[in-house]
């Protein structure tokens, strides 16, 4: 008999939308030797009453075109570059070209940058990527829409970049260490990055994590939210990105979940879910949870 939620499990993508279609032929011929796989693909479509996101992996190579166009949403978007080695996570392992506005920004590090709806952003140029790296788009839209705009790097002003608050690349403060002799085992576990309206007036949450060995409890007791959120559980060997390395029980609604292969988890507002458990991990698991609220709160349940 299914389980109630395993609809709300992505481990797939789809095809793009016709309007990002349009646009790469509009671009015509991209010269570049990155190789880009779209991994994953959540929307209304996918999942009923889901918001929008979408993860892709780049590849090593080098770029000397964009690979988007300039554009503008009616709804707020994060944009994620992620780098791929749990060793040095801070790293993006490239460099990358991100216009927002008509400013340049120069990606050197993991970041979320944060894009206020109506700002325009874009093009992206995978200027160079020396190890492979995650690149994702989300935002509270049921399907992916835009409206495209032109680019004016004339207007750029002189002097300090307006728009770097909104790139960001550290964590909101920093956690202490779980205490020595837990009466259960805790997974070696780095955040990253977070960001929510305390650290950029208007931006939704996200976390992101790196779980890098170990087995037990990695995530809170069972609670729910008053807004949608979406985890993520994305495996980190490049040469099998659709392979969790590892396998996590995660309980939606008083059923378990066996995770094993790189996804998304839709949960709807409401919903209980957790605990999160690790029973193993061959490689390092990348976790991050999103959801379309200013600030993370949960309602704690039995």
């Amino acid at each position: 008999m299914p389980q109630k939620y395993s609809k709300n499990i992505v481990t797939d993508t789809k095809p793009l939308p016709k309007e990002v279609i349009e646009s790469f032929k509009k671009l015509g011929p991209i010269r570049t030797t990155v190789k880009i796989d779209r991994l994953l693909y959540i929307d209304d479509e996918v999942v009923p009453n889901a918001f929008y996101m979408e993860t892709v992996l780049c590849h090593e190579g080098m770029s000397e075109d964009s690979i988007e166009v300039p554009h503008i949403h009616d709804v707020d978007e994060i944009l994620a570059f992620i780098g791929t080695d749990s060793r040095n996570p801070r790293n993006l392992g490239g460099e990358v070209e991100l216009w927002l506005d008509d400013e340049l920004h120069v990606l050197k590090d993991s970041c979320l940058v944060f894009v206020p709806a109506g700002l325009k952003h874009c093009p992206v140029k995978l200027k160079r990527v020396d190890k492979p790296m995650w690149f994702m788009t989300l935002a509270p839209m049921s399907k992916y829409t835009r409206k495209e705009e032109s680019l004016n790097p004339s207007a750029k002003p002189k002097g300090e970049l307006r728009y770097s608050k909104y790139i960001i690349t550290e964590m909101k403060k920093e956690f202490p260490p779980p205490p020595p002799n837990l009466p259960f085992s805790v997974p070696k576990m780095t955040r990253i990055l977070y960001l929510d309206s305390e650290i950029l007036e208007g931006a939704f949450y996200m976390e992101c994590v790196w779980f890098e060995e170990g087995t037990g409890l990695g995530g809170p007791p069972p609670h729910t939210h008053d807004f949608d959120e979406i985890l993520g559980f994305i495996g980190s060997d490049p040469k099998n990105p659709r392979d969790l390395n590892g396998e996590v029980e995660l309980w939606i609604d008083d059923e378990p979940y066996i995770l094993r292969n790189s996804c998304f988890v839709f949960i709807p507002k409401g919903v209980k879910h957790c605990p999160l458990t690790f029973k193993r991990i061959d490689k390092p698991i990348f976790h991050f949870s999103t959801g379309p609220s200013t600030k993370y709160e949960r309602i704690q349940k039995e």
